[in-house]
């Protein structure tokens, strides 16, 4: 029933469980500075109980926005509205946000945008915006860290259940939809100079006090460099709203009425980032940027070496045209047991995408390429489904723990990935038996790649070299190094020296892996046995509880450390 009559049109967005009354002190501002202005505050279903993804609350906000700018435009204003405001809070600004660019993509057809009311968005303020996400952080009040705690676990449940996620879960940091998000803005600034849109003035405004989320979580230097950050004294999280207060209200007015009011250039000099951190400058010259990820039980020291052979590699090939930037970095020690939890993994795949989005932004003119072993593996191939935008130019994986019957048809005919190059090993006992037990058992989405190859003989853009002489790490040796990078570098291969290969796989390895779930079953039955065997044993209950914790104690160090 909203009714347009004014030409400028302001969109505010509420938080997570919150609501359009709370923003009252807010419209107030917008009335007292804006006297041409519609004001339009959309209920969004933001419950504790609603499982809405956040892009169906976009979908459904653009119908009816767009309802309400066809409905501006009248004989007497043939364009409608003159000006668009768009501004949220913590979960509304990342709506906000998304909403833009959804309304600045463009169409193929005609390359204009689908929305073409976007071109009147003048700016977006974002309040106390969630732009890298929420996390559990010592940054919390003891209350708040309490809460957020409980609330995790509570999910946890939910999701084993029903198998969804509450909404919150849908903007915990690194998840697919931050990400994607960071992603498509660093896209769509990138092309403001050809496109024509998405340049709109976005403002974000922090509490000096916010003890929800982290400066760090707040501020995105890497999707939101061009953002003019701007404090707002004496505010929370919850409370940098409130411009009704009736001690600090006056500085939280006069701060978004700014905001509202300022052009880009008085905006700017207010501006000052909140972090220690810098904003990253952008290198346009850098045309290849490869990814180099370490597998479970592992620090990732080889990394470095490798990296440093393919960019040897790139001048020895005469690829001197082309400038490697290299990404290293650990997400940590990762022990069987932590690889063995779908959470845990899921949480350094969010890792992965965090570095890619921040490549990505100090890169934009690079292809990408990966190089990934074991655990390694399952991040990029985990990334590929769960973030359809990322882009791998060039795939190689070593001792792989992804499903042999990976959906790479689908990766390969959306331009996600170019070419892949799987090697295999002769006696990779640990993919053997362990994710390809759970590959056989059909538990989680972890398989046996390393150990069988893929279900891909005939595509012509997956190559497998079978078989590295050695175990896990076998295709990981120096003498491997140039396969790995020429393959990186061109997306051809170079023969693999015949000293490390292999024409058949270890026969013990190869049948025990047949049955390896037997293999899994009977190593945790042999476990059992050993606490039966104490337990049933003539010693005293002392002696037993002694042993019995020891013998807990080795296998917990067991899972945790190996």
């Amino acid at each position: 029933h909203f009714s347009p009559k004014n030409e400028i049109l302001v969109i505010l967005f509420h938080a997570y469980m919150s609501s359009p009354s709370k923003l009252k002190s807010m419209v107030d501002t917008v009335k007292s500075n804006i006297s041409n202005a519609d004001i339009y505050t959309p209920k969004l279903p933001l419950s504790y109980i609603s499982f809405a993804s956040p892009q169906e609350i976009i979908n459904q906000q653009l119908t009816e926005i767009d309802t309400i700018v066809k409905k501006s435009i009248s004989k007497d204003r043939e364009r409608g509205y003159e000006k668009i405001i768009i501004v949220g809070h913590s979960y509304g600004a990342l709506l906000a946000r998304a909403l833009y660019v959804d309304a600045c993509t463009l169409e193929e057809e005609n390359e204009l945008p689908k929305y073409q009311w976007c071109s009147k968005i003048d700016r977006i303020i974002l309040f106390a915006g969630m732009n890298r996400g929420w996390r559990i952080s010592h940054h919390l009040s003891i209350l708040n860290a309490i809460l957020w705690s409980m609330g995790s676990v509570l999910s946890g449940v939910i999701w084993l259940l029903s198998g969804k996620s509450p909404q919150i879960y849908a903007i915990k940091k690194g998840s697919p939809f931050i990400t994607n998000l960071r992603i498509r803005w660093i896209k769509m600034r990138n092309m403001i100079n050809s496109s024509k849109v998405g340049n709109a003035l976005t403002i974000q405004l922090l509490g000096t006090i916010d003890d929800m989320v982290s400066p760090e979580d707040n501020i995105d230097l890497v999707a939101g460099s061009d953002f003019i950050y701007i404090d707002v004294p004496h505010s929370g999280h919850a409370n940098v709203i409130d411009m009704a207060h009736r001690k600090y209200g006056g500085g939280r007015k006069k701060v978004f009425e700014q905001a509202l009011l300022k052009n880009n250039v008085e905006l700017k000099k207010l501006s000052q980032i909140p972090s220690d951190d810098d904003i990253e400058e952008k290198n346009y010259d850098v045309t290849d940027v490869v990814f180099v990820m370490h597998g479970i039980r592992d620090l990732g020291y080889w990394t470095h070496k490798v990296a440093r052979r393919i960019i040897k590699r790139s001048y020895l090939l005469k690829k001197k045209h082309k400038i490697i930037a290299t990404e290293t970095s650990s997400y940590g020690y990762f022990p069987m047991l932590s690889f063995i939890s779908p959470f845990k993994r899921r949480d350094k795949v969010a890792w992965l995408m965090d570095q890619y989005a921040e490549a990505l932004a100090r890169y934009p003119n690079a292809d990408f390429s990966y190089v990934g072993h074991s655990n390694g593996t399952y991040l990029l191939a985990k990334a590929l489904t769960d973030y359809p935008l990322s882009n791998f130019k060039n795939v190689v994986f070593a001792g792989s723990v992804v499903r042999k019957d990976y959906d790479w048809n689908r990766v390969l005919e959306s331009g996600q990935v170019n070419k892949v190059l799987n090697f295999v090993a002769s006696s990779d006992w640990i993919v053997g038996f362990f994710p390809n037990s759970i590959q056989k058992l059909n538990w989680q989405d972890l398989g046996s790649a390393g150990h069988d190859g893929f279900d891909y003989d005939e595509n012509p853009n997956i190559h497998q070299i079978k078989y590295i002489s050695g175990a896990h790490g076998a295709a990981l040796q120096e003498d491997n190094w140039d396969t790995i990078s020429d393959f990186v570098l061109t997306g051809e291969i170079t023969p693999v020296p015949q000293s490390i290969m292999q024409k058949n796989q270890s026969f013990i390895v190869k049948y025990l892996a047949m049955i390896s779930p037997v293999v899994f079953f009977l190593l945790a039955a042999f476990i059992c046995l050993g606490y039966w065997i104490v337990l049933q044993s003539q010693y005293s209950d002392v002696i037993k509880t002694l042993i019995l914790g020891g013998l807990t104690f080795v296998i917990w160090k067991i899972l945790t450390k190996i």
